[in-house]
């Protein structure tokens, strides 16, 4: 059994460092790919999970302005906890920010074991670890201490906010993009977690990894890709430079005005869809839909992709209609074209 221990309660605000750490897993890492599903403080700050919870990346983030080893120590002990715990973690990660060069044996590393971590700073580190855990100064070693040390990754943040975006977004034509798009859409990143933090789970106690989605506090690798595919082909909805190549096929046997009227049409649709409150929770569900069919199929063509999402999704709103999703389905078909 797991029980959910120090979940900050009050806390209404996830930091920048905290949404770093998730985009992290999701992004940033060479088995990002595993990664389907990011818990918000629960194991931890963030724990990243595959599809059925049978790998779990742990992660702390601590966003200290200086890290001293007593503080390192400090900052090791939920991952300790875990550690020790009767659920298996694949790996422990500590997310920080660049740590004073003199600590390390190989300063040029920014991702690196507990080896890489000099003699002189690695007593203090430890100290601290055991009075944290022990509760007390006698200096005893606790169970499976040098185990634990030997597991753990220190991960240093230098990099900048939008290239955790850029790197999970996976489009070539990053710098096609504004940079305070990215901005803007780390910030919403920011918000969703932070509002996942607003339940109580305290003493909580689950049997499974899985058991942890009961309480809402996840965000996946789909409504992530959701959120970045509809911010950056949104950016084209309103602006697009041209007609999407898959769309000409809808566009046959029109002369001018009636192409020019339908594109007018098509894009004034997708606006109000996009920004009108009571419908916009379809356009997220289309949205989602939309990509995950074109996930699995990327070369079929846009009315194959229609029939097959309209059997999957009652659509309700008005605003889009079979011409305004078949411009959509064109738009993010030449979205997807553009990524890696």
């Amino acid at each position: 059994m797991y029980t959910f221990k120090n979940t900050e309660i009050n806390n209404k605000k996830a930091s920048d460092f905290e949404t770093k750490s998730l985009l992290y897993l999701l992004g940033m890492r060479s088995d990002s790919e595993e990664i389907e599903i990011v818990t918000v403080d629960c194991f931890n700050d963030v724990t990243g999970s595959n599809t059925d919870f049978s790998k779990l990346w742990d992660v702390q983030s601590k966003n200290h302005s200086s890290l001293p080893p007593s503080k390192i120590g400090d900052s090791l002990f939920t991952l300790y906890d875990n550690y020790v715990s009767n659920i298996s973690f694949y790996e422990y990660i500590l997310f920080i920010p660049k740590l004073n060069r003199n600590y390390l044996v190989n300063p040029s590393l920014n991702i690196y074991s507990y080896e890489n971590i000099n003699e002189k700073q690695k007593k203090g580190i430890e100290k601290k670890l055991k009075e944290k855990i022990n509760a007390d100064k006698s200096g005893k070693i606790p169970p499976l201490f040098i185990d634990f040390l030997s597991k753990i990754y220190f991960v240093e943040d230098n990099k900048r906010v939008s290239t955790y975006i850029k790197n999970i977004s996976k489009f070539k034509n990053k710098k096609s993009i504004p940079e305070e798009i990215y901005d803007r859409i780390f910030l919403e990143i920011r918000n969703a977690q932070s509002v996942l933090k607003n339940s109580y789970i305290e003493s909580e106690k689950i049997s499974h990894p899985s058991e942890v989605l009961k309480f809402n506090r996840h965000i996946t690798k789909l409504q992530i890709n959701t959120l970045l595919i509809s911010r950056l082909v949104g950016i084209d909805v309103f602006s697009f430079p041209g007609i999407p190549l898959s769309f000409f096929d809808v566009l046959i046997g029109k002369d001018e005005e009636e192409r020019k009227d339908l594109l007018q049409e098509c894009n004034e649709n997708l606006s109000r869809a996009f920004f009108d409150k009571n419908g916009c929770r379809e356009f997220w569900k289309v949205t989602e839909m939309l990509i995950n069919i074109l996930k699995e199929k990327p070369d079929d063509t846009i009315f194959n992709v229609h029939s097959n999402l309209t059997s999957k999704v009652k659509l309700k709103t008005e605003y889009l209609t079979k011409e305004t999703l078949l411009y959509m389905i064109s738009l993010v078909k030449a979205g997807l074209a553009n990524a890696d």
